[in-house]
């Protein structure tokens, strides 16, 4: 993992080594797609995506690290956060980034956006706690935000797996139903 750097022309080769592994994504299946040709799509030497990268497992961890810090934002600018609102939030950045999310699952490389998403539970913890209308112990806090992530993202795989037939307003009904009956157990 290389991607650390505050040089704007590292940041705009990272940019367009990540949008050329994307392209190639829609092309053919990861496991196909070589550092050659992410370079050669993004039109850069081979020498520049090892200056910045180390693997294509690494651009999918840097372009996820930037979409969960982008996800982390959007809860930080939601005044009265509640559980609806948070899984609202978490349904419409997964709309937003579906493709993505979509050929990731294709890929059967799911479980990176698990794994980047839970890299960030302190953050979110830090957002959330003293703001629900409930109170969970501090000590069994974030297992409670484990315990919804992992149904978010399960909910995310069974949409994409379903074809995306429902509505994401569906779903964050189906979260807030399903959240309010395990409060009320």
């Amino acid at each position: 993992m290389k991607y650390s750097t505050d040089n704007p022309i590292a940041l705009k080769s990272q940019k367009w080594l990540v949008v050329a592994l994307l392209e190639l994504m829609k092309e053919k299946p990861y496991n196909k797609i070589t550092i050659k040709e992410i370079a050669q799509k993004s039109e850069l030497d081979r020498s520049t995506f090892y200056r910045n990268f180390s693997s294509k497992e690494d651009i999918l961890n840097f372009h996820l690290d930037v979409l969960s810090q982008d996800y982390i934002n959007r809860i930080e600018q939601t005044e009265d956060v509640d559980m609806r609102k948070v899984s609202n939030i978490f349904l419409e950045f997964c709309n937003d980034n579906l493709e993505f999310f979509c050929s990731l699952r294709r890929n059967g490389l799911s479980t990176f956006l698990l794994e980047a998403f839970n890299s960030r539970l302190p953050d979110i913890h830090r957002l959330v706690q003293n703001k629900f209308p409930y109170l969970i112990s501090e000590e069994n806090f974030e297992f409670a935000l484990a315990f919804n992530a992992g149904g978010m993202w399960n909910l995310l795989m069974n949409w994409i797996d379903t074809g995306l037939k429902r509505p994401y307003s569906d779903l964050v009904n189906g979260f807030e139903e399903i959240s309010y009956f395990n409060s009320k157990q």
